[in-house]
């Protein structure tokens, strides 16, 4: 079950990177990164269970929108097996992020707020693994 949390948290990271690929050009997976951090950070701080659950199926609405495109850095490899795997990868963490929100969801209508800290600190543990993966260094 950790290990779930783990994966989970690590694609729930994805949010908080991607959207800064593309600082100088909105792509249509920055749009919907955006969309989904901006749900996330009001979803960290909303106490009323209906207004986060409603925060959490927005960012899977944009979550189920993102996993059908490409991150830059991704679509910049060349053809072939990596190339083809990164892809995988990346679909599978948006899976497990969208998995990982719907979570979040549920602990919101059950009125868990325990649960849903829990969530949140998994989330923000994997930043930096996500970002190490999906990202160019400056």
């Amino acid at each position: 079950m950790k290990m779930k949390h783990i994966l989970a948290g690590f694609a729930a990271s994805l949010m908080f990177v991607l959207p800064t690929m593309a600082d100088d050009e909105d792509t249509p997976l920055a749009e919907q990164m955006d969309a989904m951090n901006g749900a996330y950070k009001a979803m960290r701080r909303e106490t009323d269970p209906a207004k986060g659950a409603a925060l959490a199926r927005e960012a899977q609405d944009a979550v189920a929108k993102a996993i059908t495109m490409t991150p830059e850095l991704v679509e910049a490899m060349p053809d072939g097996a990596d190339k083809a795997k990164a892809s995988a990868e990346y679909r599978k963490m948006m899976g497990l992020l969208f998995a990982t929100l719907a979570d979040m969801e549920l602990a919101f209508l059950d009125g868990d707020m325990d649960k849903v800290k829990e969530v949140v600190a998994t989330m923000r543990a994997s930043k930096k693994e996500a970002h190490n993966q999906f990202m160019e260094d400056d």
